[in-house]
């Protein structure tokens, strides 16, 4: 099984790509960020087709995407709703299963505590996977981190 986590922001998006095999051990696949300084209309059509390129290349199964937490900037709010949207339209029209997590689920799966620093989070995400993240933004480790959260809640069927 493949999947791909996606971090939403409208300065950086992470992006992260895993393989599952059938005893459950990860593989990283792929991961990169995009970095936009842009419109917003242009931020997101930047998003749509960097992720759609993406899927397109490397075909996952499911898509995972953070959920959005309610900050106190009701605009920034609102405009990770506008990504998060343009992703599930792209995912929908390739027919890929879409799951969300919130931060606290994420980090209660990887560390174990729900308000582990996003650090602590880098770290074990490297460990688990034996990929060096160093020199990446800490998206990138949020998104394979959210992908490595849908894999254990698929395998324990939390």
């Amino acid at each position: 099984m493949r999947i791909i986590g996606i971090d939403p922001g409208t300065k950086i998006t992470g992006i992260g790509i895993i393989d599952v095999d059938k005893r459950g051990d990860f593989s990283p696949v792929f991961f990169t960020y995009l970095k936009f300084k842009d419109s917003l209309d242009n931020v997101i059509f930047q998003f749509y087709t960097g992720i759609k390129d993406i899927v397109e290349e490397y075909k996952p199964d499911i898509a995972v995407i953070e959920d959005i937490f309610y900050a106190v900037n009701v605009k920034s709010t609102i405009m990770l709703a506008h990504l998060r949207g343009s992703a599930i339209t792209l995912f929908k029209l390739n027919n890929m299963p879409v799951f969300s997590y919130t931060p606290l689920d994420v980090k209660k799966t990887i560390a174990g505590y729900g308000r582990a620093e996003k650090e602590q989070v880098k770290f074990l995400v490297e460990n688990h996977l034996n990929v060096d993240l160093s020199g990446y933004p800490n998206d990138v480790s949020d998104a394979l981190a959210l992908a490595i959260c849908h894999a254990n809640y698929q395998a324990f069927n939390f």
